[in-house]
Parts: C-alpha cells; structure tokens; sequence
C-alpha cells in the first residue's frame, strides 16, 4: 500500500490521517542523509501506515510530528533535528492533516434504515450502513470496534433490535452529537425508563433523539428518512429545524 491509498483507506474508516512530507534536510557534520525530498510517510492512529522518510529514525520524528498538529491544523513546516548513530541531521518536514467527513452510522437493515442511508450519502454525508440481515451480521461488534466520533450521528433504525440494549447505552455515554432511534413515544417512554433504572446519568438520557425526526407528518419509510436526516443537519448546525417562513399575514 502507497501513502495517498493509506489515505484513502482512513478517509473511508473514518480515521484522521497525517501525510509527512520531506522538504528538505541537512548534516551539520556533512555525512550521509539516507533520504530525499519528497519523500512521504502516512501515520494514520499516531502509527506508520505507509511509506518512509528514509530510516526508522527519521519516521519516528515523521510520527511524533504527525501527533503534535492540532484538530482542524490543516499543514504545518517544521525543522527536526534528529540524533542518528551519534550523529545530528536535521530535516525540514511538512505535515498535512486529513480529518474524516462526518458520518451517518445506521443500524439496521429494514426499510427505513435503508432509506436513511440511502438520503445521508445523497447529501454527501459518508455512510457506515451497519445491515444486520446476515447471518453473520454483528453491528454491536462494529460501533465497538470503531466507535462513531464528535462529528458523526448514529440511528438505530430498529428498536426491538437484539443488540440495542447494548448499544444505545455505549453511544449515550460516547462522543456521536447525534444518538437517534427509532420508535413511538410510548417505547421511547419504557426505553428511558430502563436506561434510568440501570444507572444511565440524566445528562447522558438528554442525548437520545427518539422517536428521531421532525415532525413533518411523514408517512413511509422515505418520508421519515427524510425527517431523520433533517434532524441531523440542524442539530449539527445548532438549529431548532422549525419553519424558515415568516407570517406576513401580520
């Protein structure tokens, strides 16, 4: 695997990336610099997932780089003397910050949930559709072994769900600005209740959006997708998802 297909494959996993590239170096006491400009390292969770800036020295100072740019710094020049069989060389590294798009993580495999995955990557949103028609399907499994982050939303899409007991408890607690499920008012109702009786805090309950959507009156499963998602992008957004038109009748 290349540097750039590293990135893709953490682009596409959810994972920030770091590219580190070499722009330039030297050897104060003039001995050989096993490496070049233009050479590229790819640290994807603060390890090496690609590439080489020349020796194992030379990418561990590629790593530690990686782990000093801030969320959000985009690339940053940085001079890095690195100590090399008791010799100094020093290298001139630019490092590039790739941070995952947000994602809509979907559980579930019915009608709805295929809807809401379906609209979510119409919108450009990146989709995990964590389908649990098959045999060996195990989406528990999936949000532990690759918990959604601060940027990404979460619907179960199936309330009666063998694993959401499980789940639901594990997202509240976690980072997603969006934990939606399924369901009437008189399920979500005996849901918070049995989350409370298990010593689920009230600050955690008061981020389950259930039932999830807005109230547009929506009927079938595309109609309450579009309701899910609409409710996604104003949370996101800090908004209240009301009407946008004023009254000029008064």
């Amino acid at each position: 695997m290349d540097v750039f297909e590293a990135l893709v494959e953490a682009a596409e996993t959810g994972r920030p990336a770091v590219l580190v590239t070499v722009i330039g170096m030297e050897s104060p006491a003039g001995g050989h610099i096993p490496s070049r400009p233009g050479a590229k390292l790819a640290v994807v969770d603060g390890t090496v997932a690609a590439g080489t800036l020349g020796c194992a020295e030379f990418d561990t100072a590629g790593v530690e780089l990686a782990a000093s740019l801030p969320e959000g710094e985009t690339g940053t020049l940085r001079r890095r003397a690195v100590f090399r069989h008791g010799e100094e060389q020093v290298l001139e590294l630019f490092a590039e910050r790739y941070d995952p798009q947000p994602a809509v993580v979907v559980a579930g495999s019915n009608p709805v949930g295929r809807a809401v995955a379906d609209l979510a990557e119409r919108i450009g949103r990146r989709v995990r559709h964590l389908a649990d028609d098959a045999a060996d399907a195990d989406p528990l499994a999936a949000l532990r072994a690759q918990p959604p982050g601060p940027r990404d939303a979460v619907v179960l899409s199936d309330h009666d769900a063998p694993y959401v007991d499980e789940a639901l408890p594990m997202l509240l607690a976690g980072e997603a600005y969006f934990v939606g499920m399924l369901g009437s008012r008189r399920h979500a109702g005996e849901v918070v209740d049995g989350l409370r009786k298990s010593g689920v805090p009230a600050e955690q309950l008061a981020r389950l959006h259930s039932p999830c959507g807005l109230d547009i009156g929506s009927r079938g499963p595309e109609e309450i997708a579009l309701s899910i998602v609409a409710e996604i992008v104003a949370t996101e957004r800090g908004r209240a998802g009301g009407r946008m038109g004023l009254n000029w009748a008064a």
